[in-house]
């Protein structure tokens, strides 16, 4: 009786065994013909030039259809950047094509869990940096010469706290190396974002945003803009004007960076602070000008050059 008992156990942990490699060769064979699909998906959209921004929508459509069920779906990094880009541009269309399966978006919510894990901090991000700078190896060295433009807005005051840190959203925050209040009673009023723009190709990319009580400071703003230089130099890209409007705290900047406006004595650069050979312009925003002549004839009724 015995005997034959062990013979049953061995016959099971045989069959069990066999069992197991059916499955992990089952398993294989699926994950084989997976990629021999996407093989002929990525020739025939090869071959049609199909960009990769619809790639990713096809084999993302693809996916979809082949699961019985919406739960426990996957999706790739770069449809989840897609979604998240989609859903910030337009909530409501986002959701219409979500409702409708017109696309096989995820749910707002796995969307605002993706959104909180991203680090919104003031400031200048080094690790974005390092994003940056592989986008601009890809361009030729004439499409990586820029200007940097800088403006500020108006924010309506609100304080929040972060459940990640523990700290308050919402106050005056000009990075890490700079002030970063603590006080409830220096609710951020103002938004400074410095950008990065292409002179010789169609693309803008914000670098910085800052938080501040009241409108920054000329010599905060001097400061900011050298490191703004800086850091944009140190990721290949090269600098050759900076563009402002009018504000008063901007002419406080040009003064502090040695720019002159006078007819009698006019100078609209200032010395690159890597390069002592190389020079930095200063443009102002050509539509406030505008619309600083208009509000002149328009309050005085005459106009004054000088």
């Amino acid at each position: 009786m015995r005997k034959k008992l062990n013979n049953q156990t061995r016959k099971a942990k045989r069959t069990k065994y066999r069992v197991e490699l059916l499955m992990q060769s089952l398993k294989n064979k699926e994950a084989e013909i997976v990629a021999i699909q996407d093989q002929t998906l990525n020739e025939k959209c090869s071959a049609l030039k199909v960009p990769a921004t619809q790639r990713i929508a096809l084999k993302e459509i693809i996916a979809a259809a082949s699961k019985k069920h919406d739960r426990g779906r996957r999706y790739t990094d770069e449809w989840i950047m897609l979604c998240v880009l989609m859903n910030i541009w337009s909530p409501g269309f986002y959701e219409f094509l979500r409702k409708n399966n017109v696309m096989p978006l995820p749910c707002t919510r796995t969307i605002r869990n993706y959104i909180s894990l991203i680090n919104t901090k003031c400031g200048f991000d080094e690790h974005f940096a390092q994003l940056l700078k592989k986008q601009f190896e890809t361009r030729t060295p004439l499409q990586r010469h820029g200007v940097l433009l800088l403006d500020e807005i108006n924010l309506r005051k609100s304080v929040a706290v972060c459940s990640k840190n523990l700290t308050y959203v919402g106050l005056t925050d000009l990075g890490d190396d700079e002030q970063q209040s603590t006080d409830l009673s220096e609710q951020a009023t103002h938004g400074l974002v410095l950008m990065f723009q292409l002179l010789a190709d169609k693309y803008t990319q914000p670098v910085a945003v800052f938080a501040s009580k009241n409108p920054v400071k000329g010599e905060e703003l001097a400061k900011l803009v050298a490191k703004a230089v800086v850091y944009i130099e140190s990721i290949g890209a090269k600098i050759h004007g900076v563009i402002a409007d009018g504000a008063k705290t901007n002419t406080k900047m040009w003064s502090i960076l040695d720019i002159k406006i006078c007819h009698h004595d006019m100078k609209t650069w200032f010395t690159h602070p890597l390069d002592n050979d190389r020079k930095i312009f200063v443009f102002c925003d050509t539509p406030h000008l505008i619309k600083n002549v208009r509000n002149r004839l328009y309050n005085k009724r005459r106009l004054r050059v000088n």
